[in-house]
């Protein structure tokens, strides 16, 4: 994984995942001979190897509590507070994550994960979408971050998540995907807002300025990157520029310029991309790869 983003020219946090069991009260099974470790202490081993470098950095997660038992957890927990790494876990990504959590462990994955001291400003809870009441308190006040992966919450039928009541009781919203069905940046942030106007009835839940940070600075805090995602001074110079001659940003004005990015562009509005300063796309097109090429023959090598 760092050596493809290498080549594709891009920056990366590999975390590596904490995956034990096959289900709450089930051992790993098939998992085993795939990517379980076993348990935590051997998962521990392993990952102590990695090295970070100028362009990948490291972090851990924790699968889920369906995964990886309250024990586990905990040692995962300690081992990404000791080394100061961004640890993520999905967490309530559907009911039935829920319903067993409570029936083994009388407590919701958050609040297994807040008992296992994974709960901090490092730590990010992927989905989120079916919490319960005292688990916004769990999540914000310690100013958790929560990345919602919309597009893949509604390809799974999982849900809506709650993001206006995270961001309100402190949490730190970014963005993500769990799955290849749609890459579009651009269309998990307008998500989080359009999504929420079909449940709630409601427009405006979300500025184009809160989503815009959800997408850029406070995705790049979440996976360790905290100086990039955005434009001043002493930050990295990763920038995207976007092209206003298109059909779908056209009369765009300086005024309406951020609503318009967030609530019309999409990727083939992408003119430019640069990484630490160096260009790696110029006018719609990377520097070192075909990509077309590159995706078809990635994907004529997978089984079936």
């Amino acid at each position: 994984m760092v050596e493809a983003a290498r080549q594709a020219g891009i920056r990366i946090t590999l975390l590596d995942t904490c995956y034990l069991h096959g289900g709450i009260g089930r051992d790993a099974e098939g998992a085993q001979l795939r990517f379980s470790d076993g348990n935590a202490e051997r998962w521990a081993e392993r990952v102590d190897a990695l090295e970070p470098a100028p362009d990948a950095r490291l972090g851990v997660a924790i699968h889920s509590v369906r995964a990886v038992d309250p024990e586990a957890a905990a040692r995962v927990a300690a081992f990404a507070a000791e080394r100061s790494w961004p640890l993520h876990a999905h967490v309530s990504e559907q009911p039935a994550e829920n319903a067993d959590c409570l029936s083994a462990y009388g407590r919701t994955p958050s609040g297994v994960l807040a008992e296992a001291g994974a709960l901090s400003g490092s730590f990010t809870a992927v989905h989120a979408t079916h919490l319960a009441q005292d688990d916004f308190a769990l999540l914000g006040e310690p100013g958790c971050g929560v990345c919602i992966c919309p597009t893949t919450e509604r390809d799974l039928a999982d849900g809506v998540g709650p993001a206006r009541r995270l961001a309100d009781a402190g949490a730190r919203l970014s963005l993500g995907t769990d799955s290849h069905a749609l890459i579009d940046p651009f269309e998990e942030t307008r998500a989080i807002e359009l999504d929420e106007r079909l449940e709630s009835g409601e427009r405006g839940r979300h500025s184009a300025v809160e989503l815009l940070r959800a997408a850029t600075a406070q995705g790049c805090a979440g996976i360790g990157w905290p100086e990039t995602g955005r434009i001043e001074p002493g930050a990295l110079a990763d920038l995207v520029t976007v092209g206003l001659d298109g059909a779908r940003l056209a009369g765009t004005s300086p005024e309406s310029a951020l609503a318009s990015l967030v609530f019309a562009a999409s990727p083939a509005d992408v003119r430019h991309v640069i990484v630490g300063g160096r260009f790696v796309v110029r006018d719609g097109a990377h520097l070192d790869l075909d990509v077309a090429a590159e995706l078809d023959h990635a994907i004529g090598r997978l089984p079936g």
